[in-house]
């Protein structure tokens, strides 16, 4: 009985050290979104529209002041 004992504690100890000591769970966290090469570029172009809508709405209240000034 105490030489089977002592060989599952060799064998946990063994199976012990060959571990690499982190634990799966934690490899498991959020996952990095992938590469887009073309990140840059979208996030300007969504900056020129924004840009582009506001110049519109610029222009459409600068001609309603034209209009009710009588010009």
């Amino acid at each position: 009985m105490k030489i089977q004992l002592l060989l599952s504690a060799v064998l946990l100890l063994l199976l012990n050290a060959c571990s690499d000591g982190t634990d799966s769970k934690q490899d498991a966290g959020p996952a990095e979104k992938p590469y887009n090469p073309w990140k840059n570029q979208m996030e300007s172009l969504d900056k020129t529209r924004d840009l582009e809508g506001q110049m519109q709405q610029d222009a459409k209240d600068r001609d309603k002041r034209m209009r009710e000034q009588g010009g």
